[in-house]
């Protein structure tokens, strides 16, 4: 549902079908990188005998926001033939 909304709306902005589908397409591959990583790192810590509270909000956030500019500027590339 973000998704679509947000390709409608870098639409409405931006008047170019194709950055448009790179927008929605991006928060949508973040948007599950997120709650993936979110869930599944601590487990992953604890299966390593590590302290899952390592993996704080902060450090998946900050993870999160790395790898998903390198997603947006990938499938923004593939989109858009650059």
């Amino acid at each position: 549902m973000l998704g679509t909304i947000a390709t409608v709306w870098a639409y409405f902005l931006q008047g170019r079908l194709e950055v448009a589908i790179a927008v929605g397409t991006s928060l949508v591959a973040i948007s599950i990188l997120a709650s993936i990583s979110g869930s599944a790192l601590p487990f992953l810590f604890r299966y390593l005998r590590l302290d899952p509270a390592l993996m704080s909000a902060p450090f998946i956030t900050t993870a999160v926001d790395v790898v998903g500019v390198l997603i947006y500027f990938n499938l923004a590339r593939v989109i858009l033939k650059l």
